[in-house]
């Protein structure tokens, strides 16, 4: 007897739930349910609309909040002109309480995430830096306790989203554009560097 054979002789009750299960078993194949992790990064991109997100509702912004301010503190590289950004900077890691630490692997796979955490971590090495090699007893430049404790909290979260390799390779990019640093071993431009600085000295904020 063939399978058609067989479920003609099936009762028609049993072979309507045979078929919704099969259906169900498709769908859910093919468009899996909207599990806790993607419910808790939606709603975390919900939050981040207009700051780590372009809001679509602003049109006079063609920009997310972040990298504008992001733009800015880079362009003028001082404490006025980087405040903004730091107080950003420090809501946008707050908000990394809306993801289970279960969902940290696809929430760190989002774009926008890294890129946030990897620019600014960066650029703060870079300002810190200044325009040349910075003597060892300064190697903050001008950021404050509190800018050092925001470095360090995304120092942190860099290794907790994506390990202590990608940390230092971001260093070393870095590394290589600082001014006068050309001439300059790796050890000794870590060792120059805020990089150096021991973060258990600056506890969150």
């Amino acid at each position: 007897m063939g399978i058609y054979q067989l479920l003609l002789s099936l009762p028609k009750t049993l072979l309507v739930i045979l078929v919704l299960g099969f259906a169900i078993i498709f769908i859910v194949a093919n468009d899996p349910p909207h599990n806790i992790c993607r419910t808790q990064m939606s709603h975390f991109k919900a939050v981040q609309r207009g700051t780590l997100y372009r809001d679509p509702k602003v049109k006079t912004r063609k920009k997310p909040l972040l990298l504008i301010l992001m733009e800015n503190c880079k362009k003028y590289s001082s404490p006025g002109s980087c405040y903004g950004l730091f107080s950003k900077m420090r809501t946008f890691i707050g908000d990394f309480k809306l993801i289970a630490s279960d969902c940290y692997k696809p929430f760190s796979l989002i774009p926008e995430v890294k890129g946030a955490l990897l620019s600014v971590y960066s650029l703060m090495i870079r300002l810190a830096w200044g325009s040349e090699p910075p003597k060892h007893y300064d190697k903050l430049g001008w950021l404050s306790e509190v800018d050092i404790s925001l470095f360090c909290l995304i120092k942190k979260q860099i290794i907790i989203f994506y390990g202590k390799e990608v940390l230092l390779g971001q260093e070393q990019k870095t590394f290589r554009k600082l001014p006068g640093a050309e001439t300059m071993s790796l050890g000794t431009i870590k060792e120059t560097a805020i990089v150096s600085e021991n973060c258990s000295l600056y506890p969150p904020l």
